[in-house]
């Protein structure tokens, strides 16, 4: 689920640099052929970039609705529950360090006698 995770975290990344060349060629390709005036490319360019990121912001909460429905679905933990659980593990490694600690203070203690 992780790896699923970072791949569209990087296809995401992927997109938002190709969307950037993707539309500087398009608005090129408008100024060449006449369609867009040269004066205007800038807003052109700036309209175009600013529709793609509201699709990529679509899309990004598209996939984290989607991993959330399936981590609901799979029985996933909540992201505080598993927050929970983590602080819990820590705490129980935490004491059983301690617990570790003085028992091998205690074996060489008695060994000392």
């Amino acid at each position: 689920m992780l790896d699923l995770l970072k791949k569209t975290y990087l296809v995401g990344l992927g997109f938002a640099s190709l969307t950037r060349e993707k539309v500087d060629e398009v608005v090129d390709e408008l100024v060449k052929k006449g369609e867009v005036a040269e004066k205007d490319r800038k807003q052109v360019f700036e309209d175009l970039m600013a529709r793609a990121r509201d699709e990529q912001q679509k899309f990004s909460q598209s996939v984290k609705e989607t991993v959330q429905k399936v981590m609901r679905e799979v029985g996933g933990p909540s992201r505080q529950a598993f927050e929970d659980l983590v602080k819990r593990v820590d705490d129980l490694e935490g004491h059983s360090h301690s617990s570790e600690d003085s028992e091998s203070e205690n074996d060489s203690s008695s060994k000392n006698s």
